[in-house]
């Protein structure tokens, strides 16, 4: 360039930053109308995660999508996913025996969902009233005497941490199972699990990995739940601070620091739909392995079952009343029926908890057998 006779060289660098993009493929099942997105182009059938109708043929909407930055690859196998179901459905009382009979594990699935990455600073203020034991003196005409009394004083203090989650970037209503949406909206951010984004690992392959399009804004998610979840975090550790101490009238105020507002990452869940008696369960756990949600029919033939013992446990409980006609026969026989009933009482309440622990047992024991044959 010549400017007033003089040349002058300029070297001029364009950075043109243009996000890379994919195609996901969005489907909706005929059978329930639930729409589910894959990253990889669907196969001849498709079975629909929500209701296991297979889908012959099916024809999906094709949907464009930014590249994540990051992502937290799944550190657990399907093996870790099925024992944490088999375990919390052998553990949790009340359970079907034949619970096993209605899950396959061919219907497992994953995701890979969008979040937004939240990270700062918080600093919380907090009041409450704490108690604490004191002595009462009463002074009458004849003596003088103490007694412990229970009071109250004022408590407060200040907390500050930093925090760091991931919201799920996604708001349609239609594109997650309400149960699923509730337990993923909110995914704790472990920095040593984040990797850089790389479409070799989410192992495209599997035609039963799925996710959902990123559809909101990384403020409207911060409005709709970040804030709220500052606010919890801040509320926590200001209890922590205040320990066992029996308090009233807790008060939190809070302020934060936003450095990370809205990156976008993709989280890892597990899951699978099942159906029992036409009644559909779930059972979710992150890609991490450190959370689970579930639901599950109740055997409602051992519910009744544990309501017989502890009927009868609570009419010989009452029973002692009768002590109070006895009075008005005789004493001693009044005071001889009180200790029958308290030695009755011990020996039913403990039969009655022992038929009702040995039926429960049993249960577990058959749902353990039910899950080895898996």
């Amino acid at each position: 360039i010549q400017i007033n006779n003089k040349h002058y060289i300029f070297t001029f660098k364009t950075l043109i930053n243009m996000a890379e993009t994919r195609e996901l493929q969005v489907l909706r099942c005929p059978a329930c109308n639930a729409k589910f997105t894959n990253f990889s182009v669907y196969k001849k059938t498709v079975t629909c995660p929500a209701c296991h109708n297979v889908i012959t043929n099916p024809v999906a909407e094709t949907r464009k999508e930014d590249m994540p930055e990051r992502m937290i690859p799944f550190s657990t196998q399907e093996s870790d996913f099925e024992s944490a179901l088999t375990n919390t459905l052998i553990n949790q009382d009340y359970v079907p025996r034949d619970i096993f009979q209605a899950i396959n594990a061919g219907n497992v699935f994953r995701a890979y969902l969008p979040m937004y990455l939240y990270e700062g600073s918080y600093q919380a203020s907090w009041s409450c009233e704490s108690s604490y034991r004191d002595q009462e003196v009463k002074v009458s005409s004849k003596s003088v005497s103490t007694r412990e009394v229970k009071k109250w004083r004022p408590q407060n203090g200040n907390a500050s941490g930093n925090f760091a989650f991931l919201c799920l970037a996604n708001e349609g209503q239609d594109d997650l199972p309400q149960e699923l949406r509730n337990f993923t909206y909110q995914f704790p951010y472990d920095v040593m699990m984040s990797k850089k984004f790389d479409p070799e690992m989410l192992g495209e392959d599997d035609e039963r990995l799925i996710t959902v399009a990123r559809n909101a804004d990384e403020t409207i998610v911060w409005q709709k739940h970040g804030k709220d979840l500052v606010n919890d975090t801040a509320e926590r550790a200001a209890l922590n601070q205040i320990g066992n101490q029996e308090i009233r009238n807790f008060r939190a105020s809070s302020s934060f620091n936003l450095t990370t507002k809205g990156d976008y990452m993709l989280a890892p869940f597990w899951f699978v739909y099942y159906t029992y008696n036409n009644s559909r369960y779930n059972f979710m756990m992150d890609g991490t392995g450190q959370h689970t949600s579930y639901s599950y029919p109740v055997d409602q033939e051992e519910v009744d079952f544990v309501n017989s013992k502890e009927k009868v446990k609570k009419t010989v409980k009452w029973l002692w009343l009768i002590v109070f006609l006895l009075l008005f026969v005789n004493f001693k026989v009044a005071v001889g029926y009180l200790v029958c009933w308290f030695i009755a009482k011990i020996i039913v309440n403990k039969k009655m908890n022992q038929a009702i622990q040995d039926r429960l047992q049993e249960s577990r024991d058959a749902r353990a057998a039910a899950a080895s044959q898996l």
